[in-house]
């Protein structure tokens, strides 16, 4: 999985140590809580395993948001009630679940229900044992047919899905994990991600082994990479993911928010979101292997404030449009035609060396200019 780091194991651990610092201090707490309703809900259509496209509600809850929120690029901090105390209570989440599950006339149908937490769902301090269990008696009385939720791979065991199985029912389950990048290097330091290789693959051990399919995101250029280094990065992550015999993966091209690592590099002029033809690149790439998908939401820009990738004013909005059909067929026949806008892409090798001095001197950087 991880390619061995050619830097001195020390100068990449204090560069780790150093981007996880910063990570945490630009997190920033909101002045006073917001209500205890889903900060979002959509509705759309997705490919399933096995080839079936279906109607999909997707809801993101108000909760505290992530308990481990060390990564360069997440925003989600920005939009929940991170820091503040009894965020995560009982009550108001299952009452989101509840009016989640509760269905209208009006309501489009859908078999499936992503329902997020702006962290780890299986994380007892974002939600507690005992609210794990009883959401999923919810959806099983809900007649849903499959559940969408995610974690970091820590928090996935067998102890902990199991009696959340069983209550499940007849329900199948779904568990995303951002494993990111399967590179150490770029998961493990550049994105600043808690997820090791040994954690990663005894989760999904576990979820083998209870019947749970793994839906795993990776990014597109995470902060500190270049394009060409990204569609690398992409290629070798799904390699390494078909060799664990993983089907569902999703292509998450790095969004740019305020309170990050990465808004601090951009705002430096050291970072730009991936070009939208890079993630056309990537694409095309694994294509053959397995039938990726794009979060597409992440293109539009439509469920909070950030710079998204981007093309030319003529062909950008087309792009995202063939992404998306791209997404519910898997036919490599609705990616976009080119534009002459796209922009050289000189594809490389992951050089950890270099990539881990440039990341370096980013730093540097920042922190001469006081962030």
């Amino acid at each position: 999985m991880s390619q061995y780091v050619e830097t001195p194991p020390t100068s990449v651990q204090e560069l780790r140590r150093s981007i996880g610092e910063l990570s945490l201090r630009l997190r920033t707490s909101r002045p006073q809580e917001r209500a205890a309703e889903p900060r979002f809900v959509a509705y759309d259509s997705i490919r399933l395993p096995d080839g079936r496209l279906v109607g999909r509600k997707k809801v993101i809850l108000m909760s505290g948001g992530c308990s481990v929120p060390t990564c360069t690029m997440c925003p989600f901090t920005n939009e929940n009630n991170y820091g503040l105390e009894g965020a995560a209570s009982r009550d108001g989440l299952l009452d989101q679940v509840r009016a989640t599950l509760t269905r209208t006339d009006a309501e489009p149908a859908y078999e499936v229900l992503s329902l997020y937490n702006d962290g780890s769902f299986f994380a007892p301090k974002e939600v507690p044992r005992d609210v794990q269990v009883e959401i999923a008696r919810l959806v099983a009385a809900a007649g849903v047919g499959r559940l969408v939720v995610e974690s970091l791979p820590q928090f996935v065991t067998e102890r902990v899905l199991a009696p959340f199985v069983e209550a499940l029912g007849e329900v199948r389950l779904e568990i995303g994990i951002g494993l990111q990048s399967a590179d150490e290097l770029v998961r493990e330091t550049l994105v600043n991600t808690r997820i090791s290789q040994v954690s990663f693959e005894r989760a999904l051990k576990a979820m083998c082994g209870l019947g749970v399919d793994p839906k795993i995101y990776l990014m597109v250029k995470p902060p500190f990479l270049t394009d060409g280094e990204a569609v690398t990065d992409v290629v070798q992550s799904v390699d390494y993911l078909t060799g664990l015999g993983v089907a569902g993966m999703t292509l998450c091209p790095t969004r740019v928010s305020r309170n990050t690592v990465a808004w601090e590099l951009w705002q430096a002029g050291l970072y730009t979101a991936p070009n939208l033809w890079t993630v056309v690149e990537a694409i095309r790439r694994v294509h053959e292997r397995l039938a990726v998908r794009v979060a597409c939401v992440n293109l539009r820009g439509s469920d909070f404030e950030s710079v998204f990738p981007d093309a030319c004013e003529a062909c950008a909005d087309k792009v995202v449009d063939a992404l998306m059909r791209f997404g519910e067929t898997g036919n490599p026949s609705d990616l976009p035609e080119d534009c002459t806008c796209r922009p050289p892409l000189d594809v490389m090798a992951l050089d950890h060396e270099a990539i881990a001095a440039r990341a370096a001197r980013h730093m540097a950087v920042l922190e001469r200019t006081g962030v």
